[in-house]
């Protein structure tokens, strides 16, 4: 990169550190769901204003672009924004001030770190080194869907967020890679993603007479032990592939009581396209046990996102500025993910990628979607330099 210097950045970001970490907690005190990141996005673009970004707000609802520079080449960065409904158990001073809500998932860090790559932007505008545009993606709604079966990503795409963009990058945190470790794949990297919502439906009644009930809970427990075949007797062992039931809930709940309703919900990952039909067939059969006991069954079987492939060059682009800021032993090769994430609809469409941030805290083992996560924030400066450093070297190449 000739526009300024890998090592200049990582001072520059650095020199950030205490900034990037009070806007890392102020979004962490303060999360919001799907769809409702109002406050979020206000905040995110009162920061870009004072940079001197022009920003469009209310963005596919609750999105945020913001955009700097001229020409006629454009770089996108994108940050997803929105929490998960989990209850923090941290006791930090900055927990999560919304009951019931908490940034469980790093987004509040994938926010600071595309507002620090912003800082620094904005600062080799100043300098006269950006040939060409960088646009912010501040994206609502990566962790589930709207009514018509939409997320954030794809609603963000249908807007117009990737229009003239040639290349579009983005990070996502890892807290069991260490901190100043960056972890990228070129190809194909997280899973497909699919969900799905069963009702199984019988007959209830008391306790005490069971002959004059179909037990729904008896039958939604033959499905669920039928549902955990699939992977292991109906699917070809060479094809990655994950099931999981993450919830079965009765419509009554008493010792006396035969329930007539469950319903539970599900995902399914898997790498291979033609698996997703193949995984609602089998999932109806499942379901249809139901009906051989004499209940009955519905079934909302939801394509949600495809698999997410990087694109090789901008992946090496990426990779190649990680390791000028980060030294070539701290780049790693990362291999497929069964994860999904809504920025495959992106890769589908602009070149890109998507690379992982370690954030590991040394002594304290931590998973994203729980109610300890937490991240080393010493990887705030080192997230927004490679995100700037990226995008002013595809700016140039």
């Amino acid at each position: 990169m000739t526009t300024a210097s890998a090592d200049n950045l990582l001072v520059q970001a650095q020199s950030l550190k205490a900034r990037l970490i009070e806007i890392r907690r102020h979004i962490h005190r303060h999360p919001e769901l799907s769809f409702e990141e109002t406050k979020t996005a206000a905040y995110v673009a009162s920061i870009l204003k004072e940079l001197g970004y022009k920003t469009s707000e209310s963005f596919a609802g609750t999105g945020l672009i913001a955009e700097i520079g001229e020409g006629e080449k454009t770089v996108g960065i994108r940050a997803d924004m929105d929490a998960l409904p989990i209850e923090e158990e941290n006791q930090n001073e900055y927990c999560s001030n919304n009951k019931g809500v908490m940034h469980a998932c790093g987004h509040d860090a994938h926010i600071t770190c595309a507002l620090g790559a912003a800082t620094l932007i904005a600062d080799a505008v100043k300098k006269g080194l950006l040939k060409g545009r960088v646009r912010f993606l501040f994206q609502p709604a990566e962790e589930t869907v709207n009514d018509e079966g939409k997320s954030g990503a794809v609603m963000m795409m249908d807007s117009g967020a990737t229009k003239e963009l040639s290349a579009l990058i983005a990070l996502h945190v890892f807290p069991g890679i260490p901190c100043g470790i960056v972890g990228i794949r070129s190809g194909v990297f997280l899973a497909a993603c699919d969900s799905f919502e069963i009702t199984i439906l019988g007959k209830g009644g008391h306790g005490a007479f069971p002959e004059n009930t179909v037990d729904a809970v008896v039958l939604a427990s033959h499905v669920v032990q039928s549902l955990q075949t699939v992977i292991s007797r109906r699917k070809a062992a060479v094809e990655p592939a994950v099931l999981t039931i993450g919830g079965i809930r009765s419509n009554t709940y008493r010792s006396n009581i035969v329930s007539g309703e469950v319903d539970l919900t599900g995902t399914v990952r898997y790498f291979n396209k033609s698996l997703s039909s193949f995984f609602e067939a089998e999932i109806t059969k499942s379901c249809q046990i139901a009906q051989t006991l004499g209940g009955s069954f519905k079934l909302k079987y939801q394509h949600d996102t495809p698999a997410l492939e990087n694109n090789p060059q901008i992946s090496e682009t990426v990779r190649l500025s990680a390791s000028r800021l980060l030294g070539d032993s701290n780049v790693i090769d990362l291999p497929v993910q069964l994860g999904a994430d809504d920025f495959s609809f992106y890769t589908a469409s602009v070149p890109s990628c998507y690379f992982v941030l370690g954030v590991g805290i040394e002594g304290q083992p931590k998973a994203i979607h729980t109610a300890d996560f937490d991240i080393n924030e010493d990887a705030l400066p080192i997230g927004s330099a490679i995100l700037a450093d990226s995008a002013l070297a595809l700016l140039n190449n």
